[in-house]
């Protein structure tokens, strides 16, 4: 099963994330979706996901503050898709390491990946034409205004992809102290 840990976003984070993908083009991510990934699992098996849920139930861990500081996009060639970036937290690190070292405890292999945190807002497919990539960029650089909150609770997702885009169930919640 195709699966991740991530953070759920807070009631007031997640109407101002929706607001934020006001005018961005592409495939805006549905509000239910929005999430600042942990750790990415990939394909693993059911009973090992149960072992996962054993470990994540017995964490403790404090609950971190997020705050977004800019919309972004991933670039290659082209962009792929746009983003909210969230400042550093030692909350947030503190929480990804524990899940990660979680996975692992119960044999999940995971890949080696810089820890950026963000959530994504829209996602481009092939890529975006011309105008649109005129849009994006008016719509791109630091956010005005807080928009902040504490993270409440995390959870361990599974994720379908689709012609319409990737679907998340929640498999199990885990609150943050």
């Amino acid at each position: 099963m195709r699966s991740f840990v991530a953070v759920e976003m807070p009631g007031e984070m997640r109407e101002a994330l929706v607001a934020m993908q006001v005018g961005l083009p592409g495939r805006h991510v549905p509000e239910e979706n929005l999430h600042l990934t942990l750790a990415f699992l990939g394909e693993v098996e059911e009973a090992r996901l149960q072992d996962l849920h054993g470990v994540l139930s017995g964490l403790k861990l404090a609950a971190p503050m997020l705050r977004v500081t800019a919309r972004d996009v991933f670039e290659g060639r082209k962009p792929v898709l746009a983003f909210a970036t969230l400042a550093p937290d030692p909350g947030l690190e503190a929480a990804r390491r524990a899940v990660r070292q979680a996975a692992r405890d119960v044999g999940i292999a995971l890949g080696r990946e810089r820890f950026r945190p963000h959530v994504t807002l829209s996602r481009f497919g092939r890529g975006i034409s011309g105008r649109d990539a005129e849009r994006l960029a008016a719509r791109l650089g630091p956010v005005v205004g807080p928009v902040e909150g504490r993270a409440a609770r995390f959870g361990l997702y599974r994720s379908d992809l689709r012609a319409d885009g990737p679907r998340y169930e929640l498999l199990a919640g885990y609150d943050f102290d």
